[in-house]
């Protein structure tokens, strides 16, 4: 299965979310080695499905913006016979195919250190290395991807992901 190009954003944009959500969510519980698989498995399912929504408005709200560039274009008058055309339900089932993906990176993302906090409740750090590890894959693959300095993109996404777990260890969300 080959990725393109628009399907890069939800990708990324998921497994970062999910990760540091999950941080913010579950960090206390991780340090303190007490997370179960059903409490891992909930937080998994808030993080992924709370991205769901405005991910799909916000997608949605493009491709019909979209939509109305197009009939500007073709000087129409109203873009409402575009929007109710083919391409309008495709402008609907494409924002659909990019929430889906987005949710499900998402959960991957929070998965991770979720699970190796699950796996290994007496090492307290490696959730936080584990989610560090995966900020880091999405960085490099950020600035490859926006041609810039895939290091900075990196160290950059794992300062956040530390400091949104040093932040939800603090307020103690779990």
């Amino acid at each position: 299965m080959k990725i393109s190009a628009r399907e890069i954003f939800p990708i990324v944009l998921g497994l970062a979310d999910g990760t540091c959500t999950a941080l913010v969510l579950a960090s206390q519980k991780m340090m303190s080695g007490g997370i179960d698989v059903w409490q891992a498995f909930r937080i998994g399912i808030i993080t992924s499905a709370s991205g769901f929504l405005p991910l799909w408005v916000a997608e949605y709200a493009g491709l019909r913006n979209d939509l109305v560039h197009m009939a500007k274009q073709l000087n129409m008058r109203s873009a409402r016979n575009l929007q109710k055309s083919q391409l309008g339900l495709q402008t609907l089932r494409d924002s659909w195919y990019m929430a889906s993906i987005a949710t499900a990176s998402s959960f991957m993302g929070a998965a991770v250190p979720l699970s190796v906090a699950v796996l290994f409740p007496r090492w307290i750090f490696l959730p936080l290395a584990t989610a560090n590890i995966v900020l880091l894959g999405v960085g490099l693959t950020l600035g490859q991807w926006v041609q810039g300095a895939r290091w900075k993109w990196a160290l950059g996404l794992m300062g956040i992901g530390d400091l949104l777990a040093a932040l939800g260890y603090k307020v103690g969300l779990s």
